[in-house]
């Protein structure tokens, strides 16, 4: 029987995770220009009629996110902490899954299906959120960005890529606006914007 949490109840609705999606793959791409190092991730032409959002933090946690044109957004992740506090209760992590995810989601060896620890998916641009089943607020963490928006990832990217960074340039790509040399100083002296070209390329940012 399919379940909706508090925490997931409380994420945007297609569109708005699209634009959060891109937006830290795109500052991923200025902070680390290095692709095996990011954290973020996102292809624009994944298939002719889907794009995908990835995260991995170089130690098992990860999620992947599949958008279709036909407006539905799925979710799965894998928190490894989760998983080994969790694992009695976790049971069939992907049940109740709509079968038109099947065969471009569930059967994409890419997304690594046998390590979740929650499937969530929203098959109408109605922000109704549905997961597999149900579960406690924490098992969703690795989501926190779709939640906090700017604000937590300048928080997080500090962190992460020790570095001091202004929230308004990081506001700047969240707002979708187009790059330019004077937010790339801000974010990172070191890149110029013709070298990100194949990375807004496979982004799908806003030229």
């Amino acid at each position: 029987m399919s379940n909706t949490s508090e925490y997931i109840s409380k994420l945007p609705r297609i569109s708005e995770c699209q634009r959060i999606f891109k937006a830290v793959a795109m500052l991923d791409a200025i902070l680390m220009p290095e692709w095996e190092y990011r954290y973020y991730s996102y292809n624009a032409q994944w298939d002719a009629n889907e794009q995908m959002a990835s995260m991995r933090d170089g130690e098992g946690d990860h999620y992947f996110a599949l958008f279709d044109l036909s407006n539905r957004l799925i979710i799965k992740g894998y928190a490894k902490a989760y998983a080994s506090l969790h694992q009695d209760q976790l049971g069939d992590v992907l049940e109740g899954v709509p079968a038109v995810f099947k065969t471009t989601f569930l059967d994409e060896p890419a997304f690594m299906m046998d390590q979740t620890t929650f499937c969530i998916w929203n098959e109408e641009e109605q922000n109704e959120w549905t997961s597999s089943q149900q579960l406690a607020d924490e098992a969703y963490a690795l989501l926190q960005v779709l939640v906090g928006g700017a604000a937590y990832y300048h928080a997080w990217a500090q962190e992460y890529y020790e570095v001091e960074l202004d929230l308004e340039p990081i506001q700047h790509v969240f707002d979708m606006k187009p790059l330019n040399e004077q937010l790339l100083q801000a974010l990172n002296p070191e890149i110029e914007l013709d070298e990100l070209e194949e990375d807004i390329a496979e982004i799908g940012y806003p030229a």
